[in-house]
C-alpha cells in the first residue's frame, strides 16, 4: 500500500541505508553471482558507485572474499601518467599478481572504453585484450547510462543488472517521518511524491529530502502550502537545464475538442486516477493500459508540438524536444549513444515527455538493402530507439510523443502495441476551431475584435492560403499579429472600416470590367443555389463580390455547423454539386465557362476520386487505393471512367436545376451586383419571392 501512517516511517535514513534499501534484490543478485565467480556488469549512475562498492565489499567480506578497486588513484609507488593509463597499469599488474577469492571492481570501465567516431581508444583496446585473455577474472564493472560499454567488452560479463531510479515499492523505506510531515499530517499517499522522484537515484533523493527536513510541517489550514511544496519538489527533481512546459492544454490551445478529449481519456485522466490510488496492484492495472507512445500526425502548422507541450504541462513533466539532425550521425554507434543519453536523462527527471519532432526523419521504414555507412547508422538508430522504448518500467512515467506529417512513412515496428500504439490526427482546423483559435489570439494580442468580426475571419480563412494550403493555427496567429501591426501603424480601432481596409490591403484588388464582374456574380450565385438543391442553405453565411482579403474575385461563405463523423454518398455528391455550381451557372447563362472554375474542378475531382477509389461508391464494392490513401496508379485506367461518371451525373443534375431556376439566378445576380454582399436572410427572401423550384 502506498498510503501509510507517518509513524511507521523510519526516523533516520542515511545515503548508505537508502542505496541498500532501494536495491535489496539487485544487491542480493550481484553478491550471489560474485560468490559463484561470475563477473557482473551493473548499470547505474556514477553518484551511487562508491556506496555500492562499500556495501558489496562488506557483504563479500563475510563470504571470505577480498576486493581490489581499480580506479587509477596514485598508489604508494607513485605511478606516473594520466589516470586512464594508470587504470590500465593497475589492471595489468593485479592480473599478473592475482589472488584467490579476489574480486576486481572497475568503476570507470565505461568511460575508458567509450567509443569514438574512429573506433576504440588505445586504453579500451588494451583493457579488452586483458579481460578476454583472463576469462577467470572475477570482475564487477559499472556502466553509466550515458557511457555504454562496447559490446565486445560487455560480452565478458555473463551477469548483468540495473540499478536505476527508485522502485515504487521501496519509496516508503527512503523517506523519514519528519520529512513526510512536510506533505501530510497523519497519513501520506506516497504516489504523489513518487511520480516526481521515480527517476532519481536514492542518494540524490536523500539530498533533496534533507532540504525538505528543514522546512515547516504541512498545515492543512494553509491552502497553498502543499501545492507549494510539490512545486518546489518538482523544481529540485527537474534540474540541470531541464525544461518544464508552460503551455496549458485548455488555456493556450484553442479548438480541437476531439483531440483534447482523446488525450484526456487515453492518458491524462488515467494518470490522474493513479495519483489518487494507494493500492499497488490496482495502480499497475491502470498503468498497463496507458499508452507510453503517441503519434501526432497531420499537416504542418496544426499544433502537433503544441499539444505535446500541453500534455507535459498537465503532467508537470520535464519536456525534451529533439529533432532528427540533433541525434543523427554518419558514424555507426554515435546516433545510438545520443538516444541512450536522451532516454537516460528523461528517466532521471521523470515524469518526462520526449518529443521527437518530425520523427519520420529518424524512424522511416527500414529497407533490407542498406550498405553505406549513413544507412547503417540510420538503421542502428531505429533499432536503438525501439530497444529504449521496450526497456521502460511501467511505474516510471516517461511518455514518448512523435510528430510527423507523413505517418505512412514510419517503420511498422514503431506502430505495434507497446510502442507508438496510439495515433491522433491533428487536421486542418474546421470553422469552430478557427473561431476558437482566432478568439484566443484576439485576446492575446489585444486586437479588440468583436465576436461577429472573429466569426467573419473564421469564415473567410476557410479558403486556401497563397501556397494553396488551408489555414492552420500558425497562419491564424500570423494573421492576427498582422492586424495588430496594422492597427498600431494606422492608429485604428477594431471597427468594420478598419477590418475592411486591412483585408483589402493584404492583396492587390482586382479591377474588373462590368462584364467580368457579371461572370463572377453568376458564378457565385450558382454556388449559392447549389446549397438550396441539397437543403444545406443553413450553412451559408453570405455571398459577396468583395475579395475579403483573399485572391478570390468573390465567394460564398459557408459554415458546416454540425460536425460530421462520416459522409454518405448523397452528401459527397452534394459537395461535388456545390463545387460545380459556379461552372454550371456560367455554362447555363453564357454557353461557355471561364478559367475561374479551376479550383472548383480540382475539389470536385478530388471528392469523386475518393468516392471511387476509397469508399466503394462507383458501383464496385472495393477500394482502389494504394499506400497513403492515394489511388493506386495500376488502377487509374479502371478508375477514370468511374470518376467521370460520378462527375457527369452530378453536373447534369446541378445544370438542370439551374436551368429550371434561371429566373432566380438572374434576380440573385441583380441584387448581388447592386448590394455587393448578401447574407442568408436576404438570399432566402429573394428566392422566396422568385419561387425557387426543386
Amino acid at each position: 500500500m502506498l498510503e501509510i501512517s507517518l509513524n511507521v516511517l523510519p526516523r533516520r535514513v542515511s545515503s548508505f541505508d537508502a542505496v541498500e534499501q532501494c536495491y535489496q534484490d539487485q544487491l542480493r543478485f550481484v553478491t550471489a553471482r560474485l560468490n559463484e565467480e561470475v563477473s557482473v556488469l551493473i548499470r547505474c549512475e556514477k553518484q551511487i558507485i562508491p556506496f555500492l562498492q562499500s556495501i558489496l565489499k562488506r557483504r563479500l567480506a563475510t563470504d571470505g572474499k577480498s576486493i581490489a578497486i581499480i580506479d587509477g588513484r596514485d598508489d604508494q609507488q607513485g605511478q606516473s601518467g594520466t589516470r586512464l593509463s594508470r587504470i590500465v597499469s593497475q589492471l595489468r599488474e593485479l592480473v599478473n599478481n592475482t589472488e584467490t577469492n579476489k574480486v576486481f571492481f572497475l568503476p570507470y570501465l565505461d568511460i575508458i572504453t567509450s567509443t569514438l567516431p574512429g573506433g576504440l581508444t588505445m586504453e579500451a583496446r588494451e583493457i579488452m585484450t586483458i579481460i578476454h585473455e583472463n576469462p577467470m577474472l572475477n570482475l564487477v564493472a559499472f556502466e553509466d547510462p550515458d557511457f555504454s560499454l562496447p559490446e565486445l567488452i560487455a560480452q565478458a560479463f555473463p551477469a548483468r543488472c540495473e540499478m536505476l531510479g527508485i522502485p515504487r515499492n521501496r519509496i516508503a523505506s527512503l523517506i523519514t517521518e519528519n520529512e513526510a510531515r512536510k506533505f501530510a499530517v497523519d497519513h501520506i499517499n506516497l504516489m504523489g511524491i513518487y511520480k516526481f522522484v521515480s527517476g532519481l537515484n536514492p542518494v540524490r533523493f536523500r539530498e533533496i529530502m534533507g532540504i525538505f527536513s528543514r522546512k515547516a510541517d504541512y498545515d492543512p489550514s494553509i491552502a497553498e502550502m502543499l501545492p507549494g511544496y510539490m512545486k518546489e519538489l518538482r523544481e529540485y527533481t527537474a534540474c540541470g537545464g531541464v525544461s518544464l512546459s508552460d503551455i496549458e492544454l485548455e488555456r493556450d490551445i484553442a479548438g480541437y475538442g476531439k483531440v483534447k478529449t482523446k488525450i484526456r481519456e487515453n492518458v491524462l485522466n488515467l494518470l490522474q486516477k493513479t495519483a489518487a490510488m494507494n493500492d499497488e496492484v490496482e495502480i499497475r492495472k491502470i498503468e498497463s493500459i496507458i499508452p507510453r507512445g503517441l503519434i501526432f500526425h497531420g499537416p504542418p502548422g496544426t499544433g502537433k508540438t503544441l499539444f505535446a507541450k500541453g500534455i507535459a504541462e498537465a503532467l508537470n513533466a520535464a519536456i525534451y524536444i529533439v529533432s532528427g539532425p540533433e541525434l543523427k550521425s554518419k558514424w555507426v554507434g554515435e546516433g545510438e549513444a545520443n538516444i541512450r543519453r536522451l532516454f537516460a536523462r528523461a528517466r532521471s527527471t521523470a515524469p518526462s515527455v520526449i518529443v521527437f519532432d518530425e520523427i519520420d526523419s529518424i524512424a522511416a521504414a527500414r529497407t533490407g538493402g542498406a550498405s553505406d555507412g549513413a544507412s547503417q547508422a540510420a538503421h542502428s538508430m531505429v533499432n536503438q530507439l525501439l530497444t529504449e522504448m521496450d526497456g521502460f518500467r511501467k511505474e516510471q512515467m516517461v511518455l514518448i510523443i512523435g510528430t510527423t506529417n507523413f505517418v505512412e512513412s514510419l517503420d511498422p515496428a514503431f506502430l505495434r502495441p507497446g510502442r507508438f500504439e496510439y495515433q491522433i490526427e491533428i487536421p486542418y482546423p474546421e470553422w469552430e476551431d478557427r473561431k476558437a483559435i482566432l478568439s484566443l489570439y484576439n485576446q492575446k494580442f489585444e486586437t479588440g475584435l468583436s465576436n461577429e468580426q472573429v466569426e467573419k475571419l473564421a469564415g473567410w480563412t476557410g479558403r486556401r492560403t497563397d501556397l494553396g494550403t488551408p489555414y492552420t493555427g500558425d497562419h491564424l496567429n500570423a494573421l492576427i499579429k498582422d492586424l495588430r501591426r496594422y492597427m498600431i501603424n494606422n492608429k485604428a480601432e477594431a471597427d468594420e472600416e478598419t477590418l475592411k481596409a486591412w483585408l483589402a490591403g493584404m492583396i492587390e484588388e482586382a479591377n474588373l470590367s462590368d462584364e467580368e464582374e457579371r461572370v463572377v456574380a453568376f458564378h457565385e450565385a450558382g454556388h449559392a443555389l447549389a446549397f438550396f438543391l441539397f437543403d444545406r442553405q443553413s450553412e451559408i453565411t453570405r455571398i459577396t463580390l468583395e475579395s475579403g482579403g483573399t485572391d478570390s474575385l468573390g465567394f460564398v461563405e459557408s459554415i458546416n455547423r454540425k460536425p460530421n463523423y462520416f459522409y454518405t454518398e448523397s452528401h459527397l455528391k452534394g459537395e461535388i454539386a456545390i463545387s460545380l455550381g459556379g461552372y454550371a451557372a456560367e455554362k447555363v447563362m453564357f454557353g461557355e465557362v471561364s478559367t475561374g472554375a479551376c479550383q472548383d474542378l480540382r475539389k470536385a475531382t478530388a471528392v469523386a476520386t475518393d468516392m471511387a477509389s476509397l469508399y466503394g461508391m462507383a458501383g464496385t464494392p472495393r477500394e482502389f487505393a494504394g499506400r497513403g490513401g492515394a489511388p493506386d496508379p495500376y488502377f487509374l485506367p479502371t478508375l477514370s471512367p468511374h470518376i467521370d461518371r460520378i462527375l457527369n451525373e452530378v453536373y447534369v443534375q446541378i445544370r438542370t436545376f439551374l436551368q429550371e431556376n434561371s429566373h432566380c439566378l438572374k434576380r440573385l445576380v441583380e441584387e448581388l451586383q447592386k448590394q455587393r454582399t448578401l447574407n442568408l436572410e436576404a438570399i432566402e427572401k429573394i428566392l422566396e419571392t422568385e419561387k425557387l423550384l426543386k
